[in-house]
């Protein structure tokens, strides 16, 4: 039985606006480190398809089940996200 996850996006959309730092996507960039997926509402286009990289979900029982812990998982992809949004905040002071 799989656990359910702690992990709760807010659908911020950063992490498809960071698709350079995963090489994993470039397939999905749209040459400027957006994905072609994201609309302007900060939704993916191809949810119910998206490709398994972007499935928090599906990436935990495929690859990371039998090395780490549900919450090890869940907190692992909340640092990622909170370090997303503190880069966005220093790219944008440094923009003015």
């Amino acid at each position: 039985m799989a656990s359910k996850s702690a992990f709760k996006c807010d659908c911020c959309g950063l992490c498809c606006r960071q698709l350079k730092r995963v090489p994993q996507l470039s397939a999905f960039d749209r040459g400027d480190g957006v994905c072609i997926n994201l609309n302007k509402q900060n939704r993916c286009n191809v949810y119910t398809n998206r490709p398994e990289i972007c499935n928090t979900e599906l990436m935990y029982q495929r690859y990371f089940a039998s090395k780490m812990t549900r919450e090890e998982y869940d907190l692992l992809n909340m640092q990622i996200c909170q370090e997303l949004k503190s880069c966005n905040k220093m790219d944008k002071s440094f923009k003015r």
